[in-house]
């Protein structure tokens, strides 16, 4: 009789052993299963594929070394830090003196052998580069965004934050510059009336032009964010064109400068005997605007940006200029 019961003990004990070990193995194989597909969700989650200019292309998600031959302001105010951009041609805005300091200068025109020593995991161009898309894309996924693409700085942000993923930051800049904006236009309110018109020149070399509002100088700020009109023929022949810049004579400022206000930038080669033979024309200085003492020079090195730290900096400085001449 104890031979028996101890057989079924030693059974019972065998069973529950067995049991044991296949409990444990299963466990160890769900482990297992939820390990991998824990890694093949990260890995699908590393990349995304969006549509571009040059059809689809899978980029990082989260890009950690940018290269940008133009829209490193953009992606600045996106919170992504480019680590190679254009120095000559796109860098050097005084309000990115700070977020500037650490991105290496990829040569202009770009350097490829620059542009592969950064090791980018992304690539960024426009236009100016559009020719050696295809050399780009040999060296880290790369992103053309043609000129045609948007309208203005706001349309700009908004794409680039969808291309990356950077939506709410987009936002959030969308906000602060229609923010800032508002403020300005409180604060001017008591100067510059509803309607009031202003022209922008810009003068390079020998050549005088009259901008819209997305040409840089300040246009974007002028036109946009403080509501100064443009003539009616500015806004049909420059802006509404598309064209955003004209070259005028100066026998036509009559026609193109008969504005309230007149904004006026001189590119930095443009030598002192170029400056007067504009000032100094009796065309000019029987404009109203210069009359009543309502011109403003905008310097170069300052107004020529036009990423969106710059347009917000921008429209603080204009604002300052209409206080500060209204009061004196």
């Amino acid at each position: 009789m104890n031979y028996w019961i101890k057989i079924r003990k030693s059974m019972m004990s065998y069973t529950i052993l067995l049991l044991t070990v296949v409990l444990l193995a299963a466990c160890s194989n769900n482990n297992k299963v939820s390990s991998i597909e824990a890694t093949n969700t990260a890995t699908s989650a590393s990349t995304r594929t969006v549509e571009t200019a040059k059809g689809p292309v899978t980029i990082p998600t989260n890009p950690q070394r940018v290269v940008s031959t133009y829209y490193h302001g953009t992606l600045i105010a996106l919170g992504i830090t480019p680590v190679g951009a254009n120095k000559e041609w796109w860098m050097g805005s005084p309000f990115l003196k700070e977020q500037e300091k650490g991105i290496a200068d990829i040569g202009t025109p770009t350097s490829l052998e620059k542009v592969v020593e950064l090791n980018p995991d992304l690539i960024i161009i426009n236009d100016f580069d559009v020719e050696k898309y295809d050399e780009y894309s040999k060296i880290a996924p790369t992103i053309y965004i043609p000129y045609t693409a948007y309208h203005n700085p706001q349309e700009e942000i908004q794409l680039l934050g969808k291309l990356l993923d950077r939506q709410q930051q987009a936002q959030a800049w969308l906000d602060r510059y229609h923010q800032t904006a508002m403020e300005a236009r409180e604060q001017i309110k008591d100067i510059v009336k509803p309607g009031q018109t202003a022209t922008l020149l810009n003068v390079r070399g020998k050549k005088l032009a009259v901008l819209g509002e997305n040409y840089g100088r300040g246009g974007y700020a002028i036109y946009d964010a403080l509501q100064l009109k443009p003539l009616d023929i500015v806004q049909k022949e420059v802006i509404d064109s598309d064209a955003q810049i004209k070259d005028i004579s100066l026998e036509a400022l009559p026609e193109y400068a008969n504005s309230d206000y007149i904004f006026i930038c001189f590119n930095n080669e443009t030598e002192q005997a170029d400056i007067s033979s504009v000032l100094d024309n009796s065309l000019w200085k029987n404009l109203p605007a210069v009359k009543k003492g309502h011109v403003y020079t905008l310097p170069y090195d300052v107004f020529s940006y036009y990423d969106p730290e710059s347009i917000i900096g921008q429209i603080g400085l204009i604002k300052d200029m209409l206080i500060d001449n209204k009061s004196s």
